[in-house]
């Protein structure tokens, strides 16, 4: 293949990704949620979530996110397949397989990446498990997010998540997620709550 072929390559991939921004997360929908967040937006804390974890369980954290970061992008392709279709769309696994595939065909880098999506497939090794159970704990933050504002049915998403973890440090937090308040993030920085407890007490 030509330098100028593999460049054109290297870029279509780039534009794919892009793509993945546009392309919505469907699970939550059902439930009549509007404002969904992008495939992209999903892996971006998710990838996040896994190096945070793998530090926790003291395995290799890097490798653990970058699974992360790879792991949904034959939805670029197929969209994003939730709870209610995959009744319909039997081999969903084996479509997204293929089309990872197609992407990163030629790709510089392509075996490692293949050998990422495979690990992360077999859930055999602690990363892979990680990388897993950050992409659950990424939709239990999403859907406790959906669950403050007053989407009731948001909680199924949640107890979807609880029995499919297999890493002690994400299920403590998930019980964390579970009884924390998506806004406590900024409430709790110092300087904005001992704001906020002066105005209380003016």
């Amino acid at each position: 293949m030509e330098e100028k072929e593999k460049i054109k390559k290297i870029v279509n991939f780039f534009f794919e990704l892009l793509h993945l921004k546009r392309v919505s997360r469907s699970g939550l929908t059902i439930i009549g949620i509007k404002d969904i967040d992008s495939v992209a937006e999903h892996v971006f804390v998710a990838a996040q979530i896994a190096y945070i974890l793998g530090k926790m369980e003291g395995v290799n954290a890097e490798k653990a996110a970058l699974m992360c970061l790879f792991h949904d992008n034959g939805e670029a392709r197929i969209f994003d397949i939730n709870l209610l279709q995959s009744i319909y769309f039997n081999e969903k696994d084996k479509a997204e397989s293929k089309a990872f595939s197609n992407q990163i065909k030629d790709l510089p880098g392509k075996e490692g990446i293949e050998e990422l999506h495979k690990e992360f497939e077999e859930k055999k090794t602690p990363e892979a498990l990680i990388a897993r159970d950050a992409d659950k704990l990424e939709l239990a933050v999403q859907a406790k997010h959906y669950l403050e504002r007053g989407e009731k049915d948001a909680k199924i998403w949640i107890d979807k998540v609880r029995p499919s973890l297999k890493t002690e440090s994400s299920k403590k937090l998930l019980n964390v997620i579970e009884n924390s308040n998506p806004n406590d993030w900024w409430k709790e920085i110092p300087e904005i709550k001992q704001k906020l407890e002066k105005n209380w007490k003016d």
